[in-house]
């Protein structure tokens, strides 16, 4: 007795379109990787996200961006600052000149994802109070929201470390078009993007 097994196939006749994930727009490959992580980000789906900036940081690895030479002779005393996005965190990287005289100097702030998040948190919740909320105001709810224990706006302010480091977070969302921020006001913007969307689409050089 012979006994013979019949294995089914099947034949593709046509391969279908590939499916772009809304990145067809994209111009490189580090940007269709950005956009994917801002995608996964807005849903939720940590692991894909992670695994994607696994894939950015490996081509980085091997395709570095190139540094762009920052023009200093027309800065007059103003600053410029570069933000580098990584997994839990975001690093700014601030170039100023004390003085026309003087050489830029380069200091850099590290500044993790639960801190602007929760800024962005605060900043919302009094917009829908107020439209042009007091950086005093915003400061103290912040405080309260990190579990910093200033017992007021005096002593917020007088906490270098801390005082600094929100100017700079107000700058980060300026820049992001997140807020609309000066003289010590802030405006939220009515932006549909989420922060790690308008990060990623953020050129890091200004």
């Amino acid at each position: 007795m012979v006994i013979t097994r019949t294995i089914q196939t099947e034949k593709i006749e046509k391969q279908g379109e590939p499916n772009l994930l809304g990145i067809k727009s994209c111009k490189t490959y580090r940007k269709a990787l950005q956009t994917l992580i801002g995608q996964y980000y807005k849903k939720g789906n940590t692991e894909l996200e992670f695994h994607t900036r696994g894939l950015l940081e490996l081509y980085n690895k091997f395709h570095p961006e190139k540094s762009i030479e920052v023009e200093i002779k027309k800065w007059k005393g103003k600053s410029t600052f570069e933000i580098i996005d990584k997994i839990d965190k975001i690093i700014v990287i601030k170039y100023q000149k004390p003085s026309k005289e003087e050489e830029p100097k380069r200091t850099e702030t590290e500044i993790t994802k639960e801190e602007i998040n929760k800024l962005i948190y605060v900043i919302k919740n009094l917009s829908k109070y107020k439209k042009e909320i007091k950086t005093s105001e915003i400061a103290m709810y912040f405080s309260y929201e990190m579990n910093l224990n200033h017992k007021s706006w005096r002593d917020f302010f007088s906490d270098r470390y801390w005082h600094n480091k929100l100017n700079i977070m107000f700058n980060v969302l300026k820049e992001l078009n997140l807020i609309n921020y000066s003289g010590g006001i802030s405006v939220w913007l009515d932006n549909k993007l989420s922060f790690q969307e308008n990060l990623n689409s953020f050129t890091t050089i200004k």
